[in-house]
């Protein structure tokens, strides 16, 4: 008889979020190793299909939602769906790094106004929703005459939100289940986080109250499980990358007939800087070694202006093609049938343990990966071991990349896969269900 986890995540599909990815990866693959997975989530539109959008979990529990920050962006007159970074953007062609001034008093208000996050009311939703779950399957199990037996075995809960370790919590009191803590970034210590000192010392105290009556840790690479480890040494801490679905590979037959290069995915606000991949292109197109004509940059991104002003100002744009975001299935289909895969990272030795989300999916199109930039770390060691891509931190190294890939197309048709697809499953949300299935079975196992 499968072991029952009671799973909280506050993104879920169709919300296109890399956590809720992550989530539905678990729901849809734990059950290979023993683990079915009731999720709980905020109801959204559009969940019911069977699309790449869909959850793949056998019971899913749907609570109301409660969002903070998107009550006060509405109070104020604000689009309530932007997150409040892009709407300090607006309109600008200037990278959102150069107004330094705005964003700092967005993080001000958010400091002040979202602790530990936009989503702690949801929390205590979510927490109550657990509670519910697990009353009603011991109620059920008693009127089968299985009085004593534990309708679950464990909780998991996935962040950000942070806040959703306080529902976890919680609910692991009510119902006496152990509970892990997924964090697919670091909380208090978050690389990226620009809040004031003050507000990092509070979320460090939160955070240590909070992981207290955790039974293990979790997160995405093994420099930042190092982190965990020496920040709460009496707790195994775990590295468990996120994945690539198998079953979503194939949308395309094969690469198009055209030299299409493509990017998806979020700038964060100009921390993705193009600059070097403009210039590299653009030097390229001068000296007659790209043909302008029949080279296409696809960049599926949010509204980001200041990146069409950026290869405008190149000369680029008739090459750089700036589209929407589109829904997950479409950008799928859209990476499968590249001649090859951009990966724009800010880098940095604060980098070096993340990942991006999108190199998962890259690595399931089986088309070749450049990234751009950064220095060493997780994502240069991913492409090493699976022979996925190759990594350019200068302008000269990009310039040979590209053109490399352009002679190889005007060659032979097509820029080769080159990757070790053994090594590249080892990446897929198969894998990463088969850890999380050993770390829950250590947690349940200690109660």
């Amino acid at each position: 008889m499968p072991r029952r986890l009671l799973l909280l995540s506050y993104y879920y599909p169709p919300t296109p979020s890399v956590g809720g990815v992550r989530a539905a990866g678990l729901a849809k693959y734990l059950p290979r190793f023993g683990w079915e997975a009731t999720v709980i989530t905020p109801a959204v539109a559009g969940r019911s299909g069977t699309g790449a959008g869909t959850s793949g979990a056998a019971h899913l529990v749907e609570t109301a939602d409660r969002d903070t920050a998107r009550r006060l962006k509405q109070l104020i007159g604000l689009q309530p769906d932007a997150a409040l970074k892009d709407l300090a953007a607006g309109g600008h062609a200037a990278p959102p790094t150069a107004r330094a001034g705005r964003s700092a008093a967005i993080e001000l208000v958010k400091a002040l106004v979202a602790f530990p996050d936009a989503h702690r009311a949801w929390a205590r939703l979510a927490a109550d929703a657990a509670a519910g779950a697990a009353a009603r399957a011991a109620a059920q199990a008693a009127g089968r005459g299985k009085q004593g037996t534990r309708p679950f075995d464990a909780i998991l809960a996935t962040s950000p939100p942070h806040s959703v370790h306080l529902g976890a919590a919680r609910a692991a009191r009510a119902t006496g289940l152990p509970w892990v803590a997924d964090l697919r970034d670091l909380w208090s210590t978050d690389r990226n986080s620009v809040a004031p000192a003050w507000r990092k010392r509070l979320e460090s105290r939160l955070e240590r109250r909070t992981f207290a009556t955790a039974s293990a840790l979790v997160t995405v690479s093994e420099p930042l499980a190092a982190e965990l480890r020496t920040l709460y040494p009496a707790i195994p801490a775990h590295a468990i990358p996120n994945g690539f679905d198998p079953e979503l590979r194939g949308l395309a037959s094969g690469p198009s007939k055209d030299f299409v290069l493509t990017h998806t995915g979020t700038f964060y606000q100009g921390r993705r800087d193009p600059s070097l991949l403009f210039d590299a292109l653009a030097s390229l197109l001068a000296a007659g070694r790209l043909p302008k004509e029949r080279v296409k940059v696809r960049l599926y991104a949010r509204h980001e202006p200041w990146v069409a002003a950026m290869a405008e100002a190149r000369g680029l744009a008739g090459v750089v093609e700036i589209l929407p975001w589109a829904p997950r299935e479409e950008a799928l289909l859209a990476q499968q049938q590249s001649q090859g895969l951009l990966l724009l990272h800010w880098g940095g030795e604060r980098e070096a343990g993340v990942f991006t989300g999108k190199i998962f999916e890259y690595l399931a199109a089986r088309r070749p990966i450049l990234l751009i930039g950064g220095g060493e770390g997780v994502l240069a060691d991913l492409l090493r071991e699976t022979g996925a891509g190759v990594r350019a931190t200068t302008q000269p190294e990009l310039e040979a990349a590209l053109s490399g890939w352009w002679d190889e197309y005007a060659r032979d048709g097509a820029v080769r896969w080159r990757g070790d697809d053994d090594a590249v499953d080892r990446y897929s949300q198969v894998r990463m269900a088969e850890r999380f299935a050993r770390v829950l079975e250590e947690a349940a196992g200690r109660v």
